[in-house]
């Protein structure tokens, strides 16, 4: 069978992501059914039919590819490619009602992120990229701002659902970004953070403990802005991972927050 074209697969990503983001925004008024309540963060019902509305789109047209969502996993060892869904992204503000939450496709081929989406719906916003084209918000060409050095840099973060694992470790990070930047936002969803990067409304961002999907469509909407990113592998919590992202001048600043001991 022919190979999908990047502009197919990603016509599919912006479909799934409005689905799952439209599910969740035309059902606000349950944004506080969960079904798990955890020390910092909840688990909510819509996460989970919000992802099943992208898993719908995906499987009508690609039934034979995988699927990895925050909520569950349908693996296909014999397919090449496998879509990674984040149905809601910052779901403890959607579940209090604050706006800055998104929706999150993206597809990779051989291991490889090729195309993505991401959809704020509060905002409108509908953030694009495939790896042949420039990354778009709303179909118009976006690009990294050209920030010359940290000191002058606005810096979106967060902090660790699993802060108490080890908070001399986050809040040490959290105090070098602090001081070596301009200003610190906090304003958690990682994946709406990187695409406000992206965009040029602010000029990076680092986050530890944020997964495959949280990142994987916006670090590829950054790249294709003009940007750069690295992912560092956490050693906790598994299988989360410490994302860096900006413009091309300050990257090497904000990647030795990283690298460098606290």
């Amino acid at each position: 069978m022919k190979n999908p074209s990047l502009s197919d697969l990603l016509d599919v990503a912006v479909a799934a992501a409005k689905a799952a983001g439209s599910h969740a925004f035309n059902n606000k008024a349950r944004r506080t059914e969960t079904n798990e309540v955890f020390t910092h963060d909840v688990k909510l019902v819509l996460d989970v039919e919000s992802q099943k509305q992208a898993e719908a789109v995906i499987s009508k047209v690609f039934p034979e590819h995988g699927i990895l969502g925050e909520e569950d996993a349908t693996p296909n060892q014999l397919s090449d490619y496998e879509w990674i869904i984040d149905p809601i992204d910052g779901t403890m503000n959607f579940s209090h009602g604050l706006e800055y939450w998104c929706s999150s496709v993206a597809v990779r081929h051989k291991g490889k992120i090729v195309a993505g989406c991401v959809f704020a719906p509060e905002f409108d916003a509908c953030y694009t990229a495939h790896r042949d084209d420039s990354a778009r918000l709303n179909g118009e060409p976006i690009q990294v701002r050209q920030t010359s050095s940290l000191k002058k840099a606005l810096i979106l973060t967060g902090l660790s659902k699993e802060i108490e694992v080890d908070p001399e470790l986050y809040f040490g990070r959290f105090q070098k970004l602090t001081l070596r930047t301009k200003k610190l936002r906090l304003t958690g969803a990682a994946a709406l953070d990187l695409c406000r990067v992206a965009d040029g409304s602010a000029d990076g961002f680092f986050e530890g403990s944020i997964f495959l999907w949280d990142y994987a469509a916006a670090t590829l909407i950054v790249e294709q802005a003009g940007g750069l990113t690295r992912i560092f592998n956490d050693t906790h919590p598994a299988g989360s991972a410490t994302v860096v992202a900006s413009n091309r001048h300050i990257f090497d600043d904000l990647k030795s927050i990283y690298t460098q001991p606290c």
